[in-house]
């Protein structure tokens, strides 16, 4: 099968490097396909799920902002945060989501409400993220 070079970079590491067969990636617009040949293409990315097909094993991540840029020679997702399912502190994940819950429901300034609101997003995808271990 086809496959394409995929980097996977975020500010604290490279997360992954490697041949892909393909990947769905969440962007602010919804999921994206990418298959080798794939048209020149960049979108920033959401809060969602980074799915990476190699040798017919799919395996899931987090992630959270930042870019996805497609050319002829590699596909580079450039995120703000990224982690694997299995890596996921479920727990942590909760608790953040928690905390967020409560911040949404005191009286604050539209930009605290807009911050816990994105706390809340990221939360809860990491624990739905974490479900496909």
């Amino acid at each position: 099968m086809a496959t394409f070079h995929l980097k996977v970079l975020t500010a604290e590491r490279c997360f992954y490097d490697g041949e892909v067969e393909r990947i769905v990636v969440r962007t602010a617009t919804g999921d994206v396909g990418i298959l080798p040949g794939h048209v020149p293409y960049t979108a920033a990315l959401g809060v969602g799920g980074l799915t990476v097909i190699k040798d017919g094993q799919k395996r899931v991540a987090a992630i959270a902002g930042g870019f996805v840029d497609v050319s002829k020679k590699e596909t580079v997702v450039l995120a703000r945060t990224c982690e694997w399912a299995d890596e996921i502190d479920v727990e942590r994940a909760k608790a953040a989501a928690e905390r967020a819950r409560a911040n949404i429901h005191h009286k604050q300034s539209d930009r605290e409400q807009d911050i816990a609101q994105v706390k809340l997003k990221k939360a809860i995808n990491r624990v739905r993220i974490a479900e496909y271990k």
